[in-house]
């Protein structure tokens, strides 16, 4: 059998379809995720608004969009911080979203509800890789 060899140039064409370097990128909270869907809603997809958290997530600035030998790789600034209040609110999952094209690309699972209190005024952070990025592509 032939052997498959990839374009360096490939993987970022791959990639570009939903535009990863210059669509918005957020991170929304969400206590369920469900891997068939296809569509980001906010307010259905996260949590809706409440306590201190916003239906959407907060925005993650693009660092850099690098194809290097073929690799491409996503860097994104951590969001802001949530800051609970009122009631607060509870969560287990972070998801990675384009906001552009609504497309959920993946999550964190923190392993158990996160519960913020909005009477200890809690906060939370994401912080992401700024080495090895969010994701790369091969």
């Amino acid at each position: 059998m032939a052997t498959f060899t990839k374009y360096t140039s490939g993987s970022e064409a791959l990639v570009e379809g939903i535009n990863a370097g210059t669509d918005v990128w957020k991170i929304a909270l969400a206590l369920t995720v469900n891997v068939a869907n296809t569509s980001f809603t906010a307010g259905t997809t996260d949590l809706a608004t409440t306590g201190g958290y916003t239906a959407g997530g907060n925005t993650c600035a693009t660092t850099t969009s690098t194809n290097v030998a073929g690799v491409y790789k996503l860097v994104l600034a951590s969001p802001t911080t949530w800051t609970a209040s009122g009631n607060g609110f509870i969560f287990r999952y972070a998801i990675l979203w384009d906001s552009t094209t609504l497309t959920p690309v993946g999550y964190w699972d923190y392993g158990a509800n996160v519960v913020m209190s909005g009477l200890n005024g809690d906060t939370f952070a994401i912080t992401l890789d700024a080495t090895n990025g969010v994701f790369s592509v091969t």
